[in-house]
């Protein structure tokens, strides 16, 4: 049976509850099949707080900026001088289709404003104690929240390019950000939450995002050391003549393709919130590697531990356009796959090993390697799976930039059986996962320097299932080119201004 026919019939159906969690394993396993790619189809293409005194508004502001903000630089390109701006969180190809809302309790609610860079006020409804505690965000030790987050998904805005597949999208953008907020904060001396297992229902209708297409996909929780308590009415906005702006309403195309989206996905499917968030170890071990077998990595500095660090990585972080034909060495490879041995951010997922991501490394032009790996994270070690390396342009949807990576590493998992045993909760995990992987690869690619990177949300599981000699029910989640980076390389399909840069009221 291929991968894409994969019946759910061997899912228990004994309860109602059975019943119904099969019929939501069954629309997640609809979606991952119908947004699957085919390579035949491809086309060219800082605060500091005051001890128990933190002013959040202030503080968020500026993690904001860091963690999710634009950055300018002008180089000289072509005989000419060029200004170029990046975000410091990298996208998966939909061109960051989610909006931040920052909630300071007791004083109200705020919209990031990443060209800007700052928080407008905005007419949403404050959030109480009993609301996080109804949707399950649980924060532990009965600590009061003070300020929260929410990375609120617009799927349509990658959908209107990218089709299903811009919904997976939307996950992996939202993890990478969430990842570099965490980061920075706990830099800070802060100690945020990263929820993922809540009921995005009950919170839409808090915040009354009910019919504007919009679902919360995670949400950064800050607590105080108190007991929780209802602040009561809001303090209001700094500025009374501040225009208070909304949320933009979806169009005609955009509720189309919500109703489309809401037939696969069943995000209101019930969701069991951990008592005590935890950082969990994220990459899961090979089976049964002999240690004889094992090609030891060297070992790299150690990772940022001060924030002017963090800072300093995050930045600075790039993606490369195009690679140089030049390789890389086994230095920086043992650096850039030992910050995967490292625990996660503090976050609800499962503590179940079964949602961990393995690593392949295709090393095509690495000093010392050639071929196809397992990395072992607990040995840091890689064991040889296969002697040849196969080209992974079609792997890469023919992408030219795949044929210059020196490596490709493919994060993978058995997703359909996942979704069928733990439903929608697996597929907003798997992608945090992967992106949190992503976004520590970049954060260290950015140290390094001499070695640049690339995500890549768009591929062919079963040609990357073959590169990667991966077996069973295995398939790729998230594909990492690295390389040399070439600065003077141009990613032809940015020249023109990307569908997703638009607006509902333009039907481009």
């Amino acid at each position: 049976m291929m991968k894409d026919e994969l019946s759910l019939s061997e899912f228990s159906t004994s309860s109602t509850s059975s019943i119904a969690r099969l019929s939501a394993a069954r629309k997640l396993v609809g979606y991952w099949n119908e947004a699957r790619l085919r390579v035949a189809h491809a086309k060219a293409a800082t605060v500091r707080a005051t001890p128990g005194v933190v002013p959040w508004r202030t503080a968020l502001e500026d993690v904001l900026k860091v963690g999710y903000g634009a950055q300018t630089q002008s180089r000289f390109v072509a005989g000419g001088w060029e200004l170029i701006r990046w975000r410091t969180t990298p996208s998966a190809g939909a061109l960051y289709p989610f909006e931040v809302i920052a909630c300071v309790v007791g004083e109200g609610n705020y919209l990031w404003n990443v060209e800007k860079g700052m928080l407008a006020p905005c007419a949403l409804p404050l959030l109480t104690p009993n609301d996080l505690a109804e949707a399950g965000i649980i924060t532990p030790h009965g600590h009061r929240p003070e300020a929260l987050l929410l990375l609120v998904a617009r799927p349509w805005l990658s959908m209107k390019k990218y089709r299903l597949r811009g919904y997976s999208y939307c996950h992996l953008d939202v993890g990478h950000t969430a990842t570099n907020l965490a980061l920075y904060t706990s830099a800070l001396g802060h100690a945020p939450l990263v929820h993922l297992r809540f009921s995005r229902s009950i919170l839409s209708e808090r915040l009354r995002l009910d019919g504007l297409c919009r679902e919360p996909l995670a949400v950064l929780s800050f607590a105080s050391d108190g007991p929780d308590a209802d602040p009561g009415p809001g303090a209001g906005f700094e500025a009374a003549d501040l225009e208070i702006p909304g949320l933009e309403a979806p169009g005609e195309q955009e509720i189309q393709s919500w109703e489309e989206l809401r037939a696969y996905i069943a995000s209101d499917s019930s969701l069991e919130p951990l008592d005590v968030p935890a950082r969990e170890t994220l990459v899961a071990e090979p089976m049964d590697i002999p240690e004889e077998a094992l090609v030891p990595l060297p070992i790299g500095r150690p990772g940022p531990s001060t924030a002017r660090e963090w800072r300093s990585a995050i930045l600075g972080r790039r993606s490369a356009k195009g690679f140089r034909d030049e390789p890389l060495t086994g230095a920086q490879i043992g650096e850039l796959l030992q910050t995967l041995r490292t625990e996660g951010v503090a976050a609800d997922c499962s503590p179940d090993d079964s949602v961990r991501l393995g690593v392949r490394l295709i090393a095509r032009n690495v000093e010392g390697l050639s071929g196809v790996y397992a990395y072992s994270p607990r040995s840091h070690a890689l064991e040889l799976i296969a002697e040849r390396a196969e080209d992974p342009q079609p792997a890469c949807m023919q992408q030219p930039i795949a044929g210059d990576a020196a490596a490709l590493l493919i994060f993978h998992a058995p997703v359909c059986r996942l979704f069928g045993e733990q439903g929608y909760s697996a597929f907003a995990e798997l992608h945090f996962h992967a992106a949190q992987l992503a976004q520590r690869l970049h954060l260290s690619a950015s140290r390094l320097g001499a070695a640049g990177m690339t995500c890549l949300g768009g591929f062919d599981d079963e040609e990357c299932a073959a590169l990667a000699r991966l077996s069973g029910d295995e398939e790729a989640v998230y594909v990492i080119l690295l390389g040399v980076p070439d600065e003077s390389a141009v990613k032809h399909d940015r020249l023109r201004v990307a569908f997703s840069h638009g607006f509902t009221t333009r039907e481009d």
